[in-house]
């Protein structure tokens, strides 16, 4: 959890929602990295979330998917060679 995103606590609660919509309340400035966008997206009918938010996140997780679905056939096609 960003300590830019804990202005108002010293530390962040156990609750993993909590922590995911914080993250969304500041998405894409926080939050961009693959297992962030995994889990917003995952969850994105648990937290509120505007239509915009909502979007970006589903185009990161979108763009996230298919950079690893790129990267696994380059690794498959340097095992073949």
């Amino acid at each position: 959890m960003p300590r830019e995103l804990l202005w108002d606590r010293t530390e962040a609660p156990d609750d993993e929602l909590w922590r995911l919509q914080r993250i969304a309340d500041f998405f894409p400035t926080f939050g961009r990295e693959y297992e962030t966008v995994v889990e917003l997206h995952h969850n994105r009918d648990r937290l509120r979330l505007d239509a915009a938010t909502r979007t970006l996140i589903e185009e990161y997780h979108r763009a996230w998917q298919l950079k690893k679905q790129r990267d696994a056939e380059a690794v498959r096609g340097r095992i073949r060679r």
